[in-house]
């Protein structure tokens, strides 16, 4: 950093020394004006120093033109230059004017030589103060050949010019020590700036939403995983929420307050998970004081607990899945043997109607047996393959004509897209067997009600999160899902019916997240049971 480039300092100080050189001017014209025969201003060269004042404030007046923030250091440090050279000289010349140095002018050039110092950095100032005191000399030189002065001039001449030196030289290294601050402030404000930006883009980005609450619990800042978990909304619509938002333009949700009001009363208890509207995720709030000081700002940190349950519950099924892989391998084999020999019972002509409905009942639990065994291996067989991107009306097409040539349909599936050129990202083969489950649910429960087997397929693109991600819903005519069951609507084994498995729905919900697409029930306003599909962004790579 040098001078030229006159930081916020150097330019006060350049303001000051310009108001200073106006004063200057101003104050030697009117006191030559007002006393030029008894004062000792201009006594030597009275026309001399009043043309070198009036010039000197008219170079002074244009110095404010000429100096523009904008010029280029190149520039202004030429202007500066001159600038302080004129100013010598003008001073050289007033105090020639005034019968030298016994005047006390000289002592002028010792502002002169320190603003210079500090402005102009290098041999610059260094050469301001040679030509000061050359001018000092050289003029008390010439008035000892023309008039006659004391000797004693020599001596102050000389005194004045080494105290020149001095006072250049101890400025200089002076200013060169605030450059040297400046510039190591400089670089410090930067990397304190640049840490600054990295610490908000960590979290913006983290999963874990963030909070800082001020002293009337309201929202100071918050990141954008806190904005979609809570689905803060600014008081002005026209404020967007982001991580440097101001006090009052977001509203903090009833249920987040209500748990911040527990943790105040009691810091030891752990507050319970909370959730913003019936079909948000739960959330586990935990609360910190910014400073120790009582009543400051309190931080707040959002988990979604449902993301750490459904790990768990993943862990746990995984588990669950080779265990029970395991044993129905070691079922199989005994079962097989009891189904075959049922059979050869069956067979027996000396068999009275009584044992022939016992083998039956044998034979249709050996069956639902077998039916959840395959169920199980199934489970526990998929394999990674990489999806495709398909237009999802077309690929229904086809599904719903080769499904209803497979189970000769008693019914009409009705396929609804909009628009048509709608298009999803997944593992087709793992899509039709979701499809399979959920369909052949719809139309067993809509021909239990209506008498005829009938559903609809109905989706296309859904403004989610303010993303636009495809959508699938399968709506039949049945009577619909009771609160009671909907609550273990995708747990395994979990079923209403006499014959089920209770692994349908729940295979068909981690084929979904396997495609990172997540099924949900819903009912709708006509009663009607909705299973709905809310696909990945087709753009979105999932392998």
């Amino acid at each position: 950093m040098d001078a030229s480039t006159l930081p916020d300092q150097n330019t006060r100080i350049l303001q000051i020394y310009n108001v200073y050189r106006l004063a200057l001017a101003v104050i030697l014209l009117l006191s030559f004006l007002s006393g030029a025969n008894t004062t000792q201003l201009g006594n030597h060269n009275p026309p001399l120093f009043l043309y070198t004042t009036l010039a000197y404030l008219g170079f002074s007046l244009l110095v404010l033109f000429l100096l523009r923030p904008e010029q280029s250091s190149r520039v202004r440090q030429r202007l500066l230059s001159t600038l302080f050279i004129i100013d010598i000289l003008s001073v050289a010349l007033l105090t020639y004017s005034s019968r030298g140095v016994l005047s006390g002018l000289g002592l002028l050039h010792l502002v002169t030589i320190a603003a210079g110092s500090i402005l102009i950095a290098g041999r610059m100032s260094t050469f301001l103060a040679a030509i000061a005191s050359i001018a000092i000399i050289y003029s008390e030189v010439y008035l000892s050949f023309t008039r006659n002065v004391p000797g004693n001039q020599y001596v102050q001449s000389g005194l004045l010019g080494a105290l020149l030196f001095a006072t250049s030289l101890y400025l200089q290294t002076l200013a060169e020590r605030m450059r040297r601050s400046a510039l190591l402030a400089a670089r410090q404000a930067s990397d304190i700036l640049s840490l600054e930006q990295l610490n908000q883009l960590i979290i913006a980005r983290m999963r874990t939403g963030i909070l800082v609450l001020g002293q009337e619990d309201n929202v100071v800042t918050a990141n954008d995983a806190a904005n979609q978990m809570l689905a803060l909304q600014a008081i002005d619509d026209s404020v967007k929420p982001s991580i440097d938002h101001a006090a009052s333009t977001l509203v903090l949700p009833q249920a987040l307050l209500e748990n911040l009001n527990r943790w105040k009363t009691n810091k030891t208890k752990r507050p319970p998970t909370f959730s913003v509207h019936k079909s948000g995720p739960q959330l586990q709030a935990s609360f910190t004081y910014l400073t120790p000081e009582p009543e400051s700002s309190v931080l707040v940190f959002l988990e979604d607990s449902s993301h750490l349950i459904q790990r768990v519950k993943q862990l746990k099924l995984a588990s669950l899945g080779r265990l029970t892989a395991s044993i129905a391998h070691e079922i199989r084999n005994p079962l097989g043997a009891i189904s075959h020999a049922t059979q050869l019972l069956a067979e027996d002509s000396q068999l009275s109607p009584a044992d022939h409905r016992l083998l039956e009942i044998i034979m249709n639990h050996s069956a639902r047996v077998n039916h959840i065994i395959e169920d199980v291996l199934h489970m526990s067989r998929h394999k990674q393959v990489r999806t495709q991107r398909i237009n999802l009306h077309d690929w229904l097409t086809d599904y719903v004509d080769v499904y209803r040539a497979a189970h000769q349909l008693n019914g009409d599936i009705l396929i609804d897209i909009q628009p048509r050129s709608t298009e999803i990202r997944v593992i087709t083969n793992q899509l039709e067997q979701i499809l399979n489950n959920l369909v052949e649910n719809g139309l067993r429960y809509s021909e239990k009600k209506t008498g005829k087997a009938s559903l609809q397929l109905k989706g296309g693109i859904s403004d989610r999160n303010n993303n636009d991600i495809p959508v699938l819903h399968v709506i039949d005519d049945g009577p619909g899902i009771d609160e009671t069951t909907e609550e273990h609507l995708f747990e395994p084994f979990h079923t209403t019916e006499a014959t089920g498995t209770g692994l349908g729905l729940y295979i068909s919900k981690e084929l979904c997240e396997a495609n990172q697409a997540q099924l949900s029930y819903k009912r709708t306003t006509e009663g009607k049971s909705c299973f709905s599909i809310h696909f990945a962004h087709p753009d979105r790579n999932i392998d």
